[in-house]
């Protein structure tokens, strides 16, 4: 059977396409590839304090984080931005809050808040790991919860400064189920927004 030099070419190309697709899919010991996951498919959330820059802190009404070096603040899934001020009544003046529309979390609120600038304007859809602000190095750091419609910490009405919450003791938990570390072990419980608030 004779063969053409052009189709000959073309089947060598499609081989070694699909074999350098196949090889960029992570497979695990012994299983089926695994594709890499897609960051904007529904219900998908990011650790948004992965990078080591960021150092865990106390839980109060939310959980400190301290940014040892400018870091963009990151959105935990696709979201949209139902707030952002940059002359808030919090120390460092600045704060951002956002509605989650996908996954086991949609609806729930997530508030940052204090030593942040850059924030994208309310009214945006972002995606997961989209930068919606920017942290700056130096006091107040920045803190992260859950919040109300209007954007207040769920745990305003009862906090007591320097006081755990159980709010703050959600979010701590929500964090630490997508990778995050923290500096004091948050307990057993929920990781949404429900129950008592302090």
């Amino acid at each position: 059977m004779r063969y053409s030099l052009a189709a000959l070419l073309t089947t060598l190309c499609l081989v070694a396409t699909a074999t350098v697709a196949q090889a960029s899919i992570p497979v695990p010991p012994g299983g089926t590839p695994t594709p890499t996951p897609d960051p904007s498919a529904p219900g998908h959330y990011i650790n948004p304090v992965s990078n080591p820059a960021w150092q865990p802190s106390r839980v109060d009404m939310g959980i400190d984080w301290i940014e040892t070096k400018k870091l963009p603040v990151k959105a935990i899934g696709k979201a949209v931005i139902l707030g952002a001020q940059n002359h808030a009544s919090w120390p460092g003046k600045h704060f951002i809050f956002y509605e989650l529309l996908t996954g086991n979390h949609a609806g729930d609120i997530v508030y940052v808040a204090e030593h942040i600038t850059n924030l994208v304007k309310a009214g945006t859809v972002v995606n997961p790991g989209q930068r919606i602000a920017t942290a700056i190095p130096g006091y107040p750091w920045t803190e992260w919860g859950w919040a109300d419609a209007y954007g207040s910490p769920r745990a305003l009405s009862c906090y007591k400064e320097g006081k755990a919450t159980h709010s703050g003791k959600e979010m701590a938990r929500f964090l630490t189920s997508l990778g995050a570390r923290l500096a004091t072990a948050a307990g057993t419980g929920a990781d949404t927004p429900t129950g008592r608030l302090c």
